[in-house]
């Protein structure tokens, strides 16, 4: 054969054998990128390394950032490993971002025999290699164990590294997969405590003795911590309840929760509204130590005389239109939850016939429009002023509308809640 023979010859060996390379990379990547779910990920990984490296088991570590750790899953175990980075090899690894390659695993004082001792199995050599982004940031950690054929070395370490693009890119996008996954979750969670949430706040009572009641409840968000009730009492009264808890979302909407089960437990038997307040005050201070409060208004209204004795702890002065009037139920006492002793006073009112209370929160006072102007006392009293002589039912929506058209699209800054009492 002539020298020119030859040269043909060897080119032609090298590019089949480029050509099979790149059939094997392009299948690998496929592999790879088939599924955004990380477990099919730790597989499809683990089975291109064991079947172009020849080795005999693996592990797949993903690198969090936010907690500063890698973690991994045993398939088919649900056992989730994690590691703080730059603890253990892979953790090195990941703190260093260079390839670590062990022959005699026994031999090296950093490998863990723990492991080992607790599977029964016995790792004879190692390669951990770093998997980095495009951007060369290090996304995870590929640990493979006893290659079957000859000692890991330069070409192993050389196929893994022209496959680090597509593993990284597999691997950010099955942790932005498990943060999708998360985020949904959340909000199935949050859908179920806005219904359970819903279900706790009592339609207004029918066909109480010469009384209308009216209410509406508005988070900001898909939970919140307002709260109004109603409760029957004894001798023919109705307790009423509004509450505003300090704060918004999940750990205002479970100190609500917690506040009306102690309120509705307490206030039958407690003919004392002072004291029932104390109580209340005490209960909340001993959970949160002071970090949470809470606005509150609680009267005992009897709709045979319209007479409505009340506690205002804090909270915004309810209006009382009576025989065009208004008139503000102000503060008597400090919120609840602030401090662990607190004193209240009683007030008391009467209704007469037509006149009207509105029980409110600052959501509606406080509300902003575009321009971050806020709506404020006086422009929320003549709001009520100029809804107040609709039929009782329509008011709360009336007030609503009227708040909104002031925000003029900006989005809500806090829960919404108010209550109707209207003596017929």
């Amino acid at each position: 054969m002539t020298e020119r023979g030859t040269d043909n010859d060897g080119q032609l060996k090298n590019a089949l054998a480029e050509i099979e390379r790149l059939k094997t990379l392009v299948e690998a990547s496929k592999l790879i990128n088939s599924s955004p779910d990380p477990d099919s990920l730790f597989d499809s990984i683990l089975e291109v390394a064991r079947r172009e490296l020849g080795v005999d088991r693996g592990t797949l570590y993903f690198v969090d950032d936010e907690k500063r750790e890698i973690w991994s899953k045993i398939t088919g175990d649900n056992i989730t490993i994690r590691l703080p980075i730059g603890r253990g090899l892979a953790g090195c690894v990941a703190a260093t971002g260079e390839d670590l390659i062990l022959h005699d695993a026994y031999a090296d004082p950093r490998f863990d025999r723990e492991t080992d001792l607790k599977s029964g199995y016995h790792t004879l050599s190692m390669l951990c290699s770093p998997i980095k982004n495009r951007a060369g940031k290090v996304v995870g950690v590929l640990q493979l164990l006893n290659k079957r054929d000859g000692a890991f070395g330069e070409k192993d370490l050389e196929f893994l590294d022209t496959l680090s693009d597509h593993m990284a890119i597999a691997m950010e996008n099955a942790t932005l997969h498990l943060a999708e996954i998360e985020k949904q979750r959340m909000e199935q969670e949050l859908e179920l405590g806005r219904e359970i949430q819903a279900s706790l706040l009592p339609p207004p009572p029918r066909g109480i003795s010469q009384t209308e009641l009216a209410a509406l409840n508005k988070p900001c968000y898909e939970v919140g911590g307002d709260y109004y009730d109603f409760i029957e009492l004894s001798g023919g009264a109705w307790g009423l309840a509004i509450g505003d808890v300090s704060g918004k979302g999940v750990s205002a909407a479970l100190i609500m929760s917690s506040l009306q089960a102690a309120l509705r437990v307490a206030a039958p038997s407690e003919t004392d509204l002072c004291q029932l307040v104390s109580r209340l005050n005490q209960l909340l201070y001993r959970m949160t130590h002071g970090r949470k409060y809470v606005t509150f208004f609680f009267a005992r209204y009897i709709p045979r005389t319209g007479e409505l004795n009340y506690v205002n702890a804090g909270h915004n002065p309810p209006f009382l239109l009576a025989q065009g009037v208004l008139r503000l139920l102000d503060s008597t006492g400090l919120p609840i939850g602030l401090f662990p002793e607190a004193s209240y006073e009683e007030g008391t009112v009467t209704l007469g016939k037509s006149d009207t209370l509105l029980l409110y929160t600052d959501g509606f006072v406080e509300a902003e429009n575009r321009d971050e102007a806020e709506l404020g006392m006086v422009r929320w009293q003549n709001i009520f002023l100029a809804e107040a002589s609709r039929p009782t039912a329509d008011i709360p929506a009336a007030l609503l509308q009227r708040t909104s058209s002031f925000e003029n699209g900006a989005p809500a800054t806090d829960d919404k809640t108010l209550v109707v009492i209207r003596r017929i």
